[in-house]
């Protein structure tokens, strides 16, 4: 009879060449007598401890967080796109933690019975083991659209109402939800209940079509989806980057600009001053203030409408401070404008942008973390020997590096979204404060 070793969070499951054993675990086992089934636990006390008394209660802790997530996300503030896929993210990482919860529960307890034993069984193997695949399917390519999509709004905004338009969209999501389903349905062909309640592998884990689909799965839903991820955080990163450098560097090249446009605006000024010198010099000497006043306030108008036009022309460059000065007999004159293009509405979207990739950046940096060590747990690719005493151990630390990046999503949002923190904040306190008072 087959044994079963333990399972990644994101179940590997794949077959291994040798023994034809799975990277998945039931810890309980039955000796078989002659006539009757005895109960044995097979695992290792630091085991226990690590998926009992650890992870368990690391899997409710991610469950509230990703619920609050949920909770918050579903204010009508957060509009964006990006803020849609990680709704959906939080959605799945619910259905990932629980899972786990009862995966740890029923696996390292010892069952009361041959039917409590069934029922674990049969969760591992009907549940556990197909639908955890498929929320780790779900996972990837939902971090690998929201990455993709947050590339786009940085590096090529003009297209991203052409590229992230509602169909496309609803298209795109369909693909992230269909093609898991898709390519792990086979899993709930795998296992079967045996004699004992035991749970065993049918003839299609055995056959050699089965470890070819699943070295192509692997690397459609771990291998491609991690280069994609590296290779769209360093984007994000170069732009992010040359984005700081322009906003330290404009204020010269800017201020060049301005003295240029600002002497073609004196232009018209220094006309009227030489035409007001023949009248003075036509009027024996005489300097008649109003007449020159009346003529200054006509050059004035004639030089904010020059500037008004100019600011329909460069757009950008009005949203600098123009200052022009005036001197006339010894009186200096100076009006400043300042353009209405850089409303507070603008700097807050801005800053909301930024701040959306510096976020997304620690997310995909956080699910990297712990995807690249699960690639290396696949059976035969660094572990010969997976039930040797080197993988489980191994198994364990990346399992648990895994369930944290689940909880961990929380504290992203709230640290370097500032949206995320305020309606955090108003929420609590309409829901606590208010029945309180």
């Amino acid at each position: 009879m087959n044994s079963i070793e333990p399972l990644s969070l994101k179940s590997l499951a794949l077959p291994d060449n040798s023994s034809g054993t799975l990277i998945i675990s039931s810890i309980i086992r039955s000796n078989v007598g002659s006539n009757n089934c005895t109960l044995s636990l097979q695992y290792k006390f630091i085991e226990q401890i690590v998926y009992l008394y650890i992870m368990s209660p690391l899997c409710i802790i991610g469950l509230l967080l990703n619920i609050i997530n949920l909770w918050i996300f579903s204010d009508r503030s957060f509009k964006n796109l990006t803020f849609k896929y990680l709704r959906l993210i939080a959605f799945v990482d619910c259905i990932t933690c629980i899972l786990v919860f009862i995966y740890c529960i029923t696996n390292y307890t010892k069952p009361s019975s041959l039917k409590d034993k069934y029922f674990r069984t049969w969760y591992l193997v009907n549940v556990y083991f197909p639908l955890a695949n498929i929320t780790a399917g779900c996972n990837v390519l939902l971090t690998i659209t929201v990455t993709i999509e947050r590339l786009v709004s940085v590096r090529w905004p003009m297209e991203k109402q052409k590229l992230f338009s509602s169909n496309r969209v609803l298209i795109t999501l369909i693909m992230v939800f269909l093609f898991p389903i898709v390519a792990n349905s086979v899993n709930f062909l795998v296992y079967k209940i045996s004699k004992c309640n035991n749970a065993e592998q049918t003839q299609i884990a055995v056959t050699l079509a089965y470890k070819y689909f699943g070295i192509i799965k692997e690397i459609l839903l771990r291998f491609i989806p991690i280069c994609i991820l590296i290779c769209s955080n360093c984007l994000l990163l170069m732009t992010v980057r040359k984005a700081r450098q322009k906003i330290r560097k404009p204020a010269k090249k800017m201020k060049i600009v301005y003295e240029q446009r600002s002497m073609t605006i004196m232009t018209p000024l220094s006309a009227c001053y030489t035409q007001m010198d023949k009248i003075i010099d036509g009027n024996d000497g005489s300097c008649y203030t109003t007449p020159v006043n009346k003529y200054l306030s006509n050059s004035q108008s004639q030089t904010d409408d020059l500037i008004n036009h100019q600011e329909h022309i460069y757009p950008r460059e009005s949203a600098m401070s123009i200052t022009s000065s005036v001197s006339v007999s010894g009186t200096h004159r100076e009006s400043k404008l300042t353009s209405a293009t850089s409303t507070p509405h603008h700097t807050r979207k801005q800053n909301q942008e930024r701040q959306l990739t510096i976020m997304l950046i620690w997310l995909s940096t956080l699910y990297l973390c712990g995807q690249i060590p699960m690639l290396f747990a696949y059976p035969n690719f660094v572990f010969r020997n997976i039930s040797g005493a080197a993988y489980k151990y191994y198994a364990l630390v990346v399992n648990l590096m895994e369930l944290v990046t689940y909880l961990a999503n929380f504290f992203i949002y709230i640290t370097f979204t500032t949206q995320f923190q305020l309606v955090f904040l108003s929420k609590m306190k309409q829901r606590f404060l208010c029945k309180i008072g």
